[in-house]
């Protein structure tokens, strides 16, 4: 199958699933079986991290490229005897997103309420609500009927939006931060089913990124790589309200990032370059950039593991971050895989993973 047909219909699988930080599990069954297929191995750990693993030549390198399951979204925190639910948001939640916004608990849809426009005061109407003033409404007429439902307090709350084609080859839908980068993990398995590799691969999803980057910690330890590549989405800098030049050089459609650094990580110098080398021998272009105190990935917690593992980030340029309506152009996902394949089939040469080398 092409690549972009199958990152396409894959993407759609992933994102139609629900994976709130914490609840991943939908997200994980889907992937433990889909890389059942084209690993030796699939491990998932206790706290839902997956490591699907390719074994090639013992004396080669432990490579781990990995990406994250989980999504932001929220948790029920109360349920009033109205049947109305109140929630917590978990993760990077934009509160203005919120108001209207359609959501599914426990495979049960359900909108975010607010009063009617027309008895908001003027003042109402001008100020963005936070989510302790907003509340769920599921069609429930009482507490009990929420209960009948199978809804309870500490469920997960997702984004209700799903996949859809815009013009070309570009994307839109909730999730897609990161279940593109779990799309291009399966992608880059599938390329590589077959080919003899010159080390060990570690194809690792991670959970709990967008709370605080834990599930990354974790697997990090458990799979002891001599090197890392973590690959996410990135934020675009080609909309109308972002200065290019002076806030964030990446366009959607123009090819992977290389992110140099970003909050809690430094593009490690010898991974860079083999990234950079892979990226040229076949043919597709990089966009540098970095995002020092705005955001940060799970390469934050993986290069701190053990002794440090050398660590690189590779990024999927998407409009309008953390929010369901993200923007992708499946061309940079196709570029993605296929730096990450070269990338691969040139681990036997990456001997040189020093600072200094």
């Amino acid at each position: 199958m092409e690549i972009k047909t199958f990152l396409r219909r894959t993407l759609e699988e992933l994102t139609a699933l629900d994976g709130v930080s914490g609840f991943e599990q939908e997200v994980v069954r889907y992937l433990q079986k889909a890389f059942a297929e084209l690993a030796d191995q699939v491990e998932v750990d206790a706290m839902g991290n997956l490591y699907a693993i390719r074994r090639g030549a013992p004396e080669g390198p432990r490579l781990m490229i990995s990406a994250h399951s989980d999504e932001i979204g929220g948790i029920v925190k109360s349920i009033d005897p109205e049947g109305f639910l109140r929630f917590d948001t978990l993760g990077g939640v934009l509160p203005a997103m919120l108001v209207g916004r359609r959501v599914r608990i426990r495979g049960h849809l359900g909108v975010i309420g607010v009063k009617s426009g027309h008895l908001q005061r003027p003042s109402e109407r001008e100020r963005v609500l936070l989510s302790d003033e907003l509340y769920i409404d599921v069609g429930a007429q009482s507490a009990e009927q929420v209960a009948e439902m199978g809804i309870a307090v500490g469920d997960p709350v997702a984004y209700y939006s799903p996949l859809i084609s815009l013009h070309g080859e570009r994307v839109s839908g909730k999730a897609i931060d990161n279940r593109i980068g779990c799309a291009v993990l399966l992608a880059l398995f599938q390329q590589l089913k077959g080919v003899p590799l010159e080390g060990t691969l570690y194809g690792v999803v991670c959970v709990q990124e967008e709370i605080g980057l834990r599930g990354a910690q974790v697997a990090a330890y458990h799979a002891r790589p001599d090197y890392a590549v973590v690959v996410d989405t990135f934020m675009a800098g080609d909309t109308p309200d972002v200065d290019y030049y002076k806030e964030l050089p990446a366009r959607l459609g123009q090819g992977p990032v290389l992110l140099l650094a970003n909050s809690a990580h430094i593009g490690h110098p010898a991974v860079n370059r083999y990234l950079r080398q892979a990226a040229e021998h076949c043919g597709v272009p990089l966009q540098p950039c970095t995002i020092v105190g705005k955001a940060a990935t799970d390469s934050g917690t993986i290069h701190l593991s053990r002794e440090g593992i050398p660590t690189a980030g590779l990024g999927l340029a998407r409009r309008y971050s953390h929010t369901p309506v993200c923007v992708l152009d499946l061309n940079d996902a196709v570029g993605t895989v296929q730096v990450l394949e070269q990338f691969v089939r040139e681990m036997g040469s990456h001997r040189e993973l020093g600072f200094l080398s």
